[in-house]
């Protein structure tokens, strides 16, 4: 992966459930997934070879072995010039309409009333320059192709290998390209879930080829890792964090939820998460959720005044109020607000020429209305006055907030260690299984309140551990 750990990640309605800004990515290249790996639409046509290269067959046995799946038939993997590669996960802003430049401007509008962009962005451009320097290589679904950025099979370039050959196992016997088209048209959070099983699917993979490599091949993987991470890092330093995070989400929930999976029920477990994904990305964010998956609620959406011109509407989703939530307010009191997500429905509009976002939402229970409202309201509080406002509409919430102009301030760019507690917690619990579900959760919700992600990854707690649990042991 480059950059941070979290990898910098369909044409038709616009979905915010992973991404308000979805579109540009639309724009930009297409995609069904980006990543520091992508997942593609190419031009269709199919053909294979008769046989693997003598480069690549090593590779695809390993994910056969790994993966428990064996492939219909070869693919083509083609090995292109940085420049070629580059030219083929972007765009030219000269071909964007001047629709596509007005809904651009309205999701930067959007993204800065909901406090997760700050200052004069260009989306289009931070996106574009992203899927550049951010993209190892990609499988497209409709011509069953790989295509690798570079000529060489540099260590970091044959995890990436293996990670798009995972693809096109999964699409061998899964039909990526179907089940990504029935869901095109979803505007709550089918598709970014399924993705995230997808992804996740191909980065736990992935890990476990790194993890079989002798001394010297993970050393040299890692030294091939740093150098990419590097190149990356000095590259982005003037996209948005936000932008970064949100790519990387459905790659790191993915493997969380199905690290949980395997714990739980062994590796057939995945292969039933392709046949029955999440629904929502609450079960990315608690994948112990994924049980009560039949009981998420249907959230009406919200009305507009006379006046009010309709430009988007879908799902914010449990993701992306966390890390909205996690930019003004400390991250455990955010997760909490956020683990008692119902359900929800947004209207992107303009009033008097300002883009504005007006929300309905659920929660699981009345005492969950009453953490969200009062994490609303302490987020607020940090927004220019006027800009956003919450009411309680019976069991609803209503949130609106409007875009308060480029001199705004994300706050504390809080997103990518709020993403790191969440999965943190399912790493915790995944290893506390064998306790019992009731304790797993417990224990680990408390962990994570009780030592910062750092201090987890610390040895020396061990001993403090036992009294922080000790109240799940008692229930």
């Amino acid at each position: 992966m480059l950059g941070t750990g979290a990898s910098p990640n369909e044409r038709g309605p616009r979905r915010a459930t992973w991404l308000i800004v979805n579109l540009v990515f639309v724009l930009i290249i297409g995609t069904c997934v980006v990543g520091g790996y992508l997942l593609i639409r190419g031009s269709e046509g199919n053909n294979y070879p008769d046989a693997w290269d003598t480069r690549i067959a090593p590779f695809a046995e390993i994910v056969e072995d790994e993966r428990g799946l064996e492939f219909d038939h070869p693919i083509y993997v083609d090995f292109l010039s940085v420049k070629e590669f580059q030219k083929q996960v972007s765009s030219d802003e000269e071909d964007l309409t001047a629709e596509e430049r007005k809904e651009i401007e309205q999701s930067t509008g959007m993204m800065r009333a909901v406090g997760l962009l700050e200052g004069k962005v260009d989306l289009f451009k931070s996106s574009n320059k992203l899927a550049k320097v951010g993209t190892l290589g990609y499988y497209s679904y409709e011509d069953e192709r790989i295509r690798i950025r570079g000529e060489r099979l540099t260590p970091a370039v044959q995890s990436t290998l293996v990670h798009e050959l995972t693809h096109a196992l999964q699409d061998q016997h899964f039909d990526l390209g179907a089940r990504f088209k029935a869901l095109e048209n979803d505007e709550g959070a089918a598709s970014s879930s399924y993705r995230a099983v997808v992804e996740g699917d191909a980065r736990r993979i992935e890990s476990a080829w790194a993890k079989s490599l002798r001394k010297k091949g993970r050393a040299a993987l890692e030294r091939s890792e740093a150098a990419q991470a590097r190149r990356y890092k000095s590259q982005s330093s003037d996209i948005p964090e936000i932008l970064q995070t949100f790519i990387g989400a459905p790659y790191l929930f993915g493997e969380a939820t199905l690290a949980l999976a395997v714990a739980e029920d062994g590796d057939e477990a995945v292969n039933r998460l392709f046949a029955k994904p999440p629904t929502t990305d609450e079960h990315l964010l608690n994948p112990w959720t994924l049980e009560d998956r039949e009981l998420q609620l249907t959230v009406p959406k919200p009305e507009l005044a006379d006046g009010e011109k309709k430009f988007d509407s879908g799902t914010f989703g449990a993701t992306t109020w966390l890390f909205m939530l996690a930019e003004r307010v400390p991250p455990t009191k955010a997760l909490d607000a956020v683990d008692g997500w119902g359900g929800d429905s947004y209207v992107g509009f303009e009033r008097d020429g300002v883009t504005c976002v007006r929300t309905n939402y659920q929660g699981d229970t009345k005492r969950d209305l009453t953490e969200m409202e009062d994490a609303l309201r302490s987020w607020i509080s940090e927004q220019p006055k006027g800009k956003a406002e919450v009411q309680l509409d019976g069991s609803t919430l209503v949130f609106e907030s409007c875009d308060p102009g480029t001199g705004s301030s994300v706050g504390r760019h809080a997103s990518q260690d709020v993403m790191g507690l969440a999965i943190s917690r399912t790493y915790l619990s995944t290893a506390l299984v064998d306790a019992g579900e009731e304790f797993a959760r417990c224990a680990s919700n408390r962990l994570v309140h009780t030592f910062t992600v750092k201090q987890l990854n610390d040895p020396t707690i061990r001993d403090k551990v036992p009294a922080a649990v000790a109240p799940c042991r008692e229930a």
